[in-house]
Parts: structure tokens; sequence; C-alpha cells
């Protein structure tokens, strides 16, 4: 039997395109053994000796065995049967050795199409796992934002991607947007943007041809901590925001500036920065739905939080099945989804 040397000698032996194509199937064939996801199931085990009924919430429940390798329950109260994975993202997942290769294509930032030829599985699938997927991040939203937090909005133009029945004409490419004009319909989503000085981000979508102070309330949802110092532009509905609620610190600067000439710190280039990385981000897409746009929002932000991880994919696992109500939150947007023919 080789030794860990003998192989790496041979593995340096190949042409660089021989070791790329080697080290992928070897990936593949690692990823389809499901030790990932096994690894995260030991950990969620660990961290709660029992999980608690996805109907009923109790905590009165106990375990009846496993089926198929999944843990299975009974809850006293309601008397309901149900897995370790009921709710999570993997419930009712028939191809569950294909979900670790999925997550990878994921972490690459491969749009829907691309990861559905991959790892050979229908664009609908494809759709589908990324939007149970992204449903339970929903938890990683920051609740509060402290200390100095620098805020700003992002205009994106309102997409209609995938719909069918559309009363404008399609645009072919983005240079066909065309902002409000006075129009009466809003053609711009407007992303919310609140970054804290040590890093937490939060991000909220809103449709509006120009915020109001009604919309920052709304997008900002309480999150601001009572004695936060917010760092904005001098964009007169956010004046108006912190004359509502005069717990908050308010210093604006010049949009076009960046920078106070002043006072160096007060700034918006952790907020502008975010912005930038958050075009970048969404550009492999080629365009996302305004409708589906809050999800890819809460995968930004948490993508930026497993940069400091080694372990990107088992957290990902990890992620997906401690979110009890993703698969509920799914079935609440599949509503308005797009069924994709192919």
């Amino acid at each position: 039997m080789e030794t860990n040397k003998e192989i790496k000698d041979l593995f340096n032996r190949l042409s660089a395109g021989e070791q790329s194509v080697l080290l992928e199937d070897l990936l593949q064939t690692h990823e389809l053994q499901g030790t990932i996801l096994t690894g995260a199931h030991d950990d969620v085990n660990s961290i709660r000796l029992r999980k608690p009924c996805p109907y009923c919430k109790s905590e009165k429940v106990y375990k009846r065995g496993k089926q198929r390798g999944v843990q299975m329950y009974k809850c006293n109260d309601c008397n309901k049967w149900y897995r370790e994975t009921t709710g999570t993202p993997l419930h009712a997942i028939k191809l569950k050795w294909k979900w670790q290769s999925y997550l990878r294509c994921m972490e690459q930032g491969m749009p829907i199409k691309k990861i559905a030829k991959e790892i050979n599985i229908s664009i609908q699938t494809s759709f589908d796992w990324r939007h149970k997927i992204l449903s339970s991040l929903n938890r990683f939203v920051p609740a509060h934002l402290s200390g100095v937090v620098e805020c700003d909005e992002l205009e994106l133009p309102l997409s209609n991607k995938g719909e069918r029945n559309l009363e404008r004409k399609a645009r072919k490419r983005g240079s066909d947007f065309k902002r409000n004009q006075g129009k009466k319909e809003v053609t711009v989503i407007q992303v919310i943007t609140a970054v804290e000085r040590h890093g937490e981000k939060y991000l909220k979508a809103v449709a509006s041809k120009r915020l109001t102070k009604e919309e920052i309330a709304i997008g900002l949802d309480g999150k601001l901590d009572d004695g936060v110092t917010l760092i904005t532009d001098k964009h007169p509905s956010y004046k108006s925001f912190v004359k509502d609620h005069p717990s908050l610190k308010h210093k604006t600067i010049l949009a076009k500036e960046h920078v106070d000439k002043k006072n160096r710190n007060v700034n918006l280039q952790k907020v502008n920065y975010t912005h930038a990385q958050l075009r970048k981000f969404l550009m492999p897409f080629n365009g996302v739905s305004s409708k589906y746009l809050q999800n890819y929002l809460n995968w930004f932000a948490y993508a930026d939080q497993l940069r400091q991880t080694k372990t990107t994919l088992k957290q990902w696992c990890i992620a997906s099945l401690m979110a009890d109500q993703a698969y509920e939150l799914f079935w609440l947007f599949k509503q308005n989804a797009v069924i994709i023919r192919t």
C-alpha cells in the first residue's frame, strides 16, 4: 500500500490538467459519501439532545428509533411523529447524496442552471433546493445593531425575471432600464444597508422610487439599539427618521465625499464597500428577480460571516439542520415563485 509521500510523488508527476481532473473526481467521490453531512448531524445532536416538535414547538418529545438512518421522534403534546429533518431544507429531499455537491456549487457562486448541469439534476430542482437553503438563513439576520452604524441605500433596477406575462416590453439588456421618469409605477428597488463598524451587516430590499422615513423605519424594523450613532448622507428622509427616534445620534456627510473632512471617523466607507461587494456577488447570477432578492441579500450577509471559517460546507449543513421552520418559509415563498419549464 502506497504511503502518503508516494501518492504525492505520483500526483506531482501528472500534468496540471490531469491533476485538476483527478482532484475534481476525488472531491465528488468524497461528497457522494456524505461525510460532511453526517458530521453536521453529529454536531447538531451534540448541541441539542432532542429536536423540539416542529408542529406545536413542544420540548416534551422522545426518540423513537431511526428510519433509513434518520432519527425519529414523537411529541407527547400533539402526538405527532416527525424526523430529524422535518421542517428543515432537507425535508422531503430524495437526492440527499447530492446535497454536499450542491452546497459546494452554491459556495462557488454558480447560477441555478449551471449547478443543474454540474450535478445532473433538473433546473426546477436546482431552483427549489437553492431557495430551501436560503429560507434557512433568516435566523442569521442580526436582531440588533449597536455602536456606530453606517447606513445608506443601494438602488437596483426592479427585475421581473422569469415572469411570463409582462405589462411592458421585455428588456433585452441592462442598458434598457430607465429609472422611474415620473411614472406612477416603481421601477427600482432600494436595498437599505446598515453596517456596524465591527462588521455586522443588515440588508433589506424595499420597492421605492425614493426612500421615505416610513420606508426606512419599516426597513430597519427596530434594529437600531438606543444610543446608536447613525452615520448617513444628507438624504432628508434619514433626518426625518432620526427625529422620530430621539435616542439615536445622527451624523451626516455629503454623499459624494464619503469621508467628513473635519472628522475622518465620520464616513460611509464600510457601507460603500458592502455595496461594491454586493454588486460583485450578484453578477454571476445574470440578474436576480426582485421578488427573490431578499433571499440573496441574506445569502450575501451569511457568506460574509463564513469567510472567517475553513469549514464552510459543514457550517452550511449545520445551518440547514438547525432551521426547523425553513420548509414552511419555503412554501410561503413558493406561492409566488416561478415554475421553470425545461
